[in-house]
């Protein structure tokens, strides 16, 4: 069996099948692939409770019924790790405590074992999209709010979470919006543009004005047009001004700067008199909703509040949100290179706040994009439509689709897998991601945002993990309870290997399997002796998920 170089089956067309079937009667094909894309991957239980119903769409809405894998709100660990940590605590005290250790092994032991997969699927889109990173929030207590903003939002309203998300203090602090005071009289001190600037570039419309299908619209000289200017981030940064941490378990601030408090959201400061006087009073110049319009106006000596209230709905009506938030869903969903017509539909659902019968009919329902993402005529089917169809698996959606479909049992210290592959969870190295989400495959014209951190070495690496997991065991320390799995299935159906083949090809590559794979993998199988029945399934499980026909998501 030859080793798939990832790179290789990009040139191949390997990288990203037969006309996409409509959403119907569920056959396990079909019900295998939704999986890949509305969780972290399907096992045996997964797999049968979404057969069993009548229709892709019924497995869809009781995905959308399960409540929220939310992240324990732990006390903040004191500042000083001398205090926190002294001499005789156990080694692994700081780890513990002062790192995101304890939101990663919640997060890969919700996606092990948590129904609510859709959910944590899409929370994890949204950080990708709206980041904040353990690099500078790096205790777990501060950073947990924030990923239940993401877990509690995910179905909601995308004009919900925008607000939610601006008024967490994680965010506040990453992007620097908690206590942003207003400009001083004499002008040598400006408000702070962070937060400002990548609301408008990251999080909401990006640089330049989009069609519905996502492609830019140009100018009467061929060339984009820009969304906004230096002047709309300045006059936005006066509009998050005044904001600081909320006295615990309170919606109010005792001064300006609060007291540091990451549970509860972000609040306007206001004096004795009730007067927000560290909220910039002056009339600001927003954004215009159409390339040649006016920009949106608000008046001077508006209240704090309302200044927030008005912006964050300037944002959210802007026409891009739709193509822009869209189509990086559908990235971080179903494939990399959706087309045009696809990132249109998925628009129209965001615009519309209905799809196939989701959705409330108010604009920006996420709900009803994430039914246009994944019931879309382009994502349905046993096989997708093309071959340049598909994502590459990232690190942490590698290790745990493997480690589900093979019946992993783990204590959730995972990340030490997935580090070593270029993924550090919740520790983007910039709030541009772990990986562009704009990456051309080297030699091709296909994008692959993901390959934007696989390089030669990442791909043994990930190869070393398919091996670990099958011939030895996950076990970071001799603190950890480690991560099993149980392949026995397979061992049963060693001595027969066509079947073996077929049911590997059913399990993992949705029926796709090219035949000549096919014929290799049925060869391997029969060069080991057959009085071996768990080398045999140790070998076909190998060479079917170190291959890039698996590694990458279609």
């Amino acid at each position: 069996m030859p080793n798939y170089n990832l790179r290789l089956l990009a040139a191949t067309g390997c990288l990203l099948g037969s006309a996409a079937a409509m959403a119907g009667s569920i056959n396990q094909a079909d019900a295998t692939r939704f999986l890949e894309q509305a969780a972290w991957g399907s096992d045996s239980a997964s797999l049968q409770n979404c057969e069993k119903l009548s229709s892709i769409s019924q497995c869809l809405a009781k995905q959308f019924n399960y409540s929220p894998s939310l992240y324990p709100v732990t006390a903040a660990f004191p500042a000083n790790s001398s205090v926190g940590c002294p001499a005789g605590s156990a080694k692994t005290c700081f780890r513990d405590n002062y790192t995101q250790y304890q939101n990663q092994v919640e997060f890969f032991n919700h996606a092990l074992t948590g129904q609510d997969q859709l959910r944590q699927r899409v929370a994890f889109a949204l950080h990708q999209i709206l980041v904040v990173s353990g690099v500078k929030i790096s205790q777990p207590s501060y950073f947990a709010p924030y990923l239940n903003v993401l877990q509690e939002n995910a179905f909601g309203n995308f004009r919900q979470l925008l607000e939610d998300i601006t008024l967490n203090p994680a965010m506040g602090h990453y992007l620097d919006m908690v206590n942003n005071n207003k400009p001083s009289a004499n002008g040598k001190l400006s408000s702070n543009e962070n937060y400002a600037r990548e609301v408008l570039q990251l999080f909401t419309i990006g640089l330049y004005w989009l069609n519905a299908d996502g492609s830019q619209m140009l100018d009467s000289q061929k060339l984009p047009i820009p969304t906004y200017s230096q002047d709309t981030i300045e006059n936005f940064a006066l509009v998050f001004t005044g904001w600081t941490y909320a006295d615990p378990g309170s919606a109010s601030a005792g001064k300006f700067p609060n007291a540091v408090n990451y549970a509860d959201p972000m609040v306007l400061y206001r004096n004795k008199n009730g007067l927000d006087q560290n909220h910039d009073k002056s009339a600001k110049i927003l954004l215009s909703l159409s390339p040649n319009g006016h920009p949106v106006n608000l008046p001077a000596n508006q209240d704090g509040k309302t200044d927030l209230k008005e912006a964050l709905d300037n944002i959210f009506n802007h026409p891009n949100v739709g193509p822009f938030i869209g189509k990086q869903l559908i990235q971080h969903l179903v494939t990399s290179n959706p087309s045009s017509a696809y990132v249109k539909r998925v628009t129209e659902a965001f615009n519309s706040g209905s799809s196939h019968g989701f959705g409330s009919g108010k604009r920006g329902d996420l709900q009803a994009v994430i039914a246009a993402i994944l019931l879309d005529q382009e994502a349905r089917g046993a096989t997708p439509a093309g071959p340049e169809f598909g994502r590459l698996r990232e690190p942490v959606q590698l290790v745990v689709n493997v480690l589900k479909a093979l019946n992993a049992e783990s204590d959730g210290i995972l990340n030490e897998e997935t580090l070593p592959m270029g993924q550090n969870l919740f520790n983007s190295p910039t709030v541009f991601n772990y990986y562009p989400h704009e990456y051309t495959v080297p030699g091709l014209i296909l994008q692959g945002p993901e390959f934007g951190i696989a390089s030669s070495s990442q791909l043994l690496t990930r190869e070393n993990f398919v091996n670990t997991v099958l011939f030895g065991k996950i076990q970071p320390d001799s603190t950890s309870s480690g991560t099993t799995v149980d392949f026995s299935q397979y061992t049963n159906l060693a001595n027969t290997p066509d079947v073996l083949v077929n049911q590997l090809n059913q399990d993992f590559l949705h029926g796709g399997m090219p035949q000549l794979m096919q014929t290799q993998l049925l060869a391997a199988i029969e060069s080991v002796p057959a009085n071996d029945p768990k080398l045999r399934a140790q070998t076909a499980l190998y060479l079917v998920l170190a291959s890039g026909q698996y590694q990458v998501q279609r």
